[in-house]
């Protein structure tokens, strides 16, 4: 029993490690085996001819992946595992045409087992009882709404009517009750004064006081409005001048310089390993204007430290021209980026900066 065991644990075991090792040799694989990418471009004048030709290829394992495009030709893209192809496109005529020929197929069958279509004269008598009957219960329907929308409106009346008659009995009453009384002594001599010229005077002097305690309450809320708003803007000033002298003290730190100094130095490994290996370039170069062409011959003179003897460009100087060949090739592997990544990652000055970036060390 426990050599069984034994070896179940064995076999178990065996699979696993089978498995790590596979995982390990895709991640190094990803990591380190490059991408390779290849770029061809031409261009010819003449009758019929494209506005220019681009060829590329990338490749990766050993052709495992393979991706090849065209222009102005289709566009062509292959995914190959060793000897098999997983994805391609544009797919193969010939399977193009068998899937035609099995859809073509599917439609004669489903033809064939399609039911008996009935005529439009039975489909017409079929119809006409339905819509009789339709007809009735609509008109049926009718009626008896009709005849509801008449009670209601017979039950609302009698309601409103009701209504009115409570609302101005008591108003009637009041009326009468006052007319009978007689005015009081008070309110005939208030009349008088306002019926007399001292009570106008009086009620404009009113009115003049009321307006200009009106205009005042407005003044006043006008000047603590502006008194806000200018306080608001002082805030506003004093809070941006406290941010940019605080960024500016960030940005003259030590912490700073260092990590101005790293990332520096980290862009360009990630610049050399994106410059490709091989570039040569053949180019006639006419621009119309003789002078115009002789800048960009000057400019193109400058930079051939750079580019070295590969890159060869010549002028046309009668007239507006654009004819060449251009070639690049190189590699790119995902260690160099993974690298760079974790050394800015893993950088003390550079987690600090972050931090006083995002004010959280005030």
């Amino acid at each position: 029993m426990l050599h069984i065991m034994l070896l179940i644990l064995k076999i178990i075991g065996i699979i696993l490690s089978a498995i790590l090792g596979v995982v390990l040799l895709a991640v190094c694989c990803a990591l380190f085996v490059p991408v390779r990418y290849r770029i061809e471009v031409s261009r010819e004048e003449g009758e019929g001819n494209p506005p220019f030709i681009a060829r590329a290829k990338i490749t990766w394992l050993f052709h495992l992946v393979n991706i090849h495009l065209c222009y102005p030709a289709d566009v062509y893209v292959r995914v190959r595992l060793f000897l098999f192809t997983l994805f391609r496109i544009p797919e193969k005529e010939k399977r193009q045409k068998k899937t035609d020929g099995k859809k073509r197929r599917r439609r004669k069958k489903a033809g064939d087992e399609t039911p008996p279509q009935t005529t439009q004269a039975e489909e017409e008598t079929a119809r006409e009882p339905e819509s009789s009957t339709a007809g009735e219960e609509t008109l049926s329907s009718g009626a008896g709404s009709l005849e509801e929308t008449a009670t209601v409106q017979e039950q609302t009346k009698t309601g409103t009517v009701a209504l009115e008659e409570a609302v101005a009995g008591p108003e009637n009453v009041t009326a009468t009750d006052t007319s009978d009384t007689e005015p009081s002594p008070e309110a005939a001599e208030s009349g008088q004064e306002a019926s007399g010229f001292f009570g106008r005077i009086r009620q404009k002097i009113r009115r003049l006081l009321d307006k200009i305690k009106a205009f005042w309450e407005k003044l006043k809320t006008a000047f603590q409005n502006i008194r806000y708003t200018i306080r608001h803007m002082c805030d506003k000033i004093k809070t941006a001048s406290d941010t940019i002298q605080y960024y500016r003290e960030v940005l003259l730190s030590d912490e700073f310089g260092r990590s101005f100094a790293l990332c520096r130095e980290q862009a360009g490994v990630v610049l050399k390993e994106l410059k490709p290996d091989r570039v040569e370039v053949d180019l006639v170069v006419g621009t119309g204007d003789p002078a115009s062409t002789g800048e960009v011959l000057a400019v193109c003179g400058m930079l051939y430290p750079v580019f070295g003897p590969k890159v060869r460009i010549a002028g046309d100087f009668e007239r507006a021209h654009l004819e060449g060949y251009v070639f690049i090739k190189g590699k790119i592997r995902a260690f160099t980026f993974l690298r760079v990544a974790w050394k800015l990652y893993r950088n003390k000055d550079i987690r600090t900066l972050i931090k006083l970036f995002k004010k959280e060390a005030v």
